[in-house]
């Protein structure tokens, strides 16, 4: 059973519990304009802004709850509905994931499911790298996996070129040198970039994309000391279900 499989199991006996499963609640879903989404950063790599991804919004009795795609839609349906979604798409993945934010968050059972904004993105890639380093030392080798381009800065000045690995699904990125670090194709090289260092610092769009469980696989597998964090927004109602390590510094 995939992750998300078992958080949609405890999702659904909290809805039980609270009363919401069989009343007619409708959830409103919409892909969001990158201006909506992320405001006007300082930098202009994120991939919502270069049209890669779209952030998708939940919207139930009025609390927001949002996801990263790459195969954004509308829907409007019930929470059951939600429950008894095919997860076979990154489409129906991400319409479960939001709801899932919206829902908890409305329920006070999730925090941080709406994205930083403006300036905030920056100033979240300082306070990662701070926190990281202050933790685990300046001598910490990171693998991240999704390029989140001002962390990815923020951690590359703080460690050097040499203790950061990325890995990104996104074509344009693959080969590309960033900051002295060059990225890798996330779908052939994850499982490397994960098991070959101390700490996976992991997008939470791997739970839309399916990819999150091999990475957790990986990271059990080659050494029980790997630490695999997650970062953003998307997952944060999976974060609170399954309790996973999530950081998100500036999220709304």
């Amino acid at each position: 059973m995939s992750m998300l499989e078992e958080a949609i199991i405890k999702f659904e006996n909290i809805v039980e519990k609270n009363g919401l499963t069989t009343n007619p609640v409708n959830v409103k879903m919409r892909p969001l304009k990158p201006s909506e989404a992320i405001g006007k950063p300082i930098r202009d790599d994120y991939p919502i802004l270069k049209g890669k991804e779209v952030l998708i919004e939940a919207d139930f009795k009025g609390a927001k709850g949002q996801a990263f795609t790459d195969e954004p839609s509308d829907f409007e349906g019930t929470i059951q509905d939600i429950i008894n979604f095919n997860l076979d798409t990154n489409r129906n993945r991400a319409v479960v994931v939001a709801t899932i934010n919206a829902v908890l968050r409305y329920l006070n059972k999730t925090k941080g499911t709406i994205h930083c904004k403006d300036e905030e993105p920056e100033l979240c890639a300082k306070e990662m790298a701070y926190r990281l380093t202050h933790r685990w030392s300046e001598n910490l080798t990171i693998g991240m996996v999704g390029l989140q381009p001002a962390i990815a800065a923020a951690l590359i000045e703080k460690l050097s070129p040499g203790n950061v690995q990325i890995a990104d699904l996104d074509e344009n990125n693959i080969g590309r040198d960033f900051n002295g670090v060059t990225i890798v194709d996330g779908s052939k090289y994850t499982k490397k970039v994960v098991a070959n260092n101390f700490l996976a610092l992991v997008t939470g769009s791997t739970i839309v994309n399916n990819t999150i469980d091999t990475i957790i696989e990986t990271s059990k597998k080659n050494n029980k000391n790997r630490i695999v964090i997650f970062f953003g927004t998307t997952i944060a109602g999976i974060d609170s279900l399954m309790n996973l390590r999530r950081l998100c510094f500036n999220s709304h």
